[in-house]
């Protein structure tokens, strides 16, 4: 009898659903078990929708609340007819959007880590030392320590899951088995035009974001007249500031859950919200329109990335290009003796 691959062992294992087998095959071995070959074999996760959407709103109110504080601090009245300092200087409103650009995550509820941050997350000393750990305790680690790692490396777990799938998890990433699916980022496929890592935060930091900032300076100083003073709660400025909250929810899609398939979408709103943006910013002052425009530039450059990369993967493994529903992994068949 052949026996089966690792690879095959482990995709059995984790389908609940049986695969019709010839009679003969069933009397020599229990029926194997396949992961999904087709899209509609994968639930919509409706939980997931729902939880995107509601870390949306959750941060355009922290942010907004942000924003009335320090509007507050400017225009807000001490006693009678004394008022504060007023409209911010053109320099203080570009650093708050250079750093809204950059850290906006701060007010998601949801893990928004870039790649390039979770990719450095653990060194290889400090995954000897945890070989050695799980080694050395044999099955009798605390959960919390199992649950620990495995954030820390970009593995999906949950709290229902035991110790010994916990230990198995972590055992198969340092064991380099399998990586594809616990990890997250460096083991996806690739199209052959994928630009170089660094060029990802280079952009971001050193164009993307001062574009925002610059943009977001001249809106704020032309709403003087149009709102009698100039305020960062500017409706015109929060439509920049949704897109920072679709942007940081995408990235909690496409690289922290590592769904290529609704990072698809996904980036496809990212673009539309900032090209959105870009028109209101457009109707206030044309230059600043111009300038935050040119930020959808490069968010096309990356929705083409997300779109390929899909499509590469999606030939290995199809992927729907929505949330899903995932099986639960379980642990893998015991070897038949031989």
């Amino acid at each position: 009898m052949v026996q089966p691959s690792l690879a095959g062992g482990l995709r059995a294992a984790r389908d609940p659903w049986p695969v019709a087998v010839p009679t003969v095959a069933v009397l020599r071995c229990a029926a194997p078990r396949a992961v999904a070959t087709s899209v509609e074999d994968n639930e919509l996760d409706g939980g997931s929708l729902g939880r995107y959407l509601f870390a949306i709103l959750i941060q355009m109110i922290l942010i907004t609340t942000a924003f009335g504080v320090v509007d507050l601090a400017c225009y807000g009245q001490l006693r009678g007819d004394i008022q504060l300092g007023g409209p911010l200087p053109w320099q203080a409103v570009v650093a708050i959007f250079l750093a809204l650009s950059v850290r906006s995550r701060v007010f998601s509820p949801l893990d928004n880590s870039r790649p390039e941050l979770r990719a450095g997350r653990v060194s290889a000393e400090e995954d000897v030392e945890l070989e050695a750990k799980l080694n050395a305790a044999k099955g009798k680690t605390r959960i919390k320590d199992l649950q620990g790692a495995c954030e820390q490396r970009g593995l999906a777990f949950n709290a229902a899951m035991d110790r010994t799938e916990l230990e198995r998890r972590l055992r198969l990433y340092l064991a380099g088995a399998k990586r594809k699916e616990f990890m997250g980022g460096s083991e996806r496929l690739r199209p052959s035009w994928t630009p170089p890592g660094v060029t990802f935060p280079i952009m971001w930091v050193l164009v993307v974001a001062p574009l925002r900032a610059f943009a977001s300076s001249l809106v704020y100083e032309t709403s003087t007249g149009r709102l009698n003073e100039a305020h960062l709660n500017d409706p015109v400025l929060l439509w920049l500031v949704l897109h920072l909250c679709i942007g940081d929810t995408w990235n909690t899609i496409n690289n922290v859950e590592q769904r290529t398939g609704a990072a698809v979408p996904g980036v496809a709103l990212v673009w539309l919200s900032a090209l959105f943006a870009a028109l209101q910013y457009y109707d206030v002052l044309p230059l600043a329109g111009q300038l935050l425009g040119g930020t959808a530039l490069w968010i096309t450059v990356a929705g083409a990335l997300v779109t390929d990369t899909w499509r590469i993967n999606n030939e290995v493994k199809p992927e729907p290009l929505y949330p899903y529903k995932r099986a639960p992994s379980l642990p893998p068949p015991p070897r038949t003796p031989h």
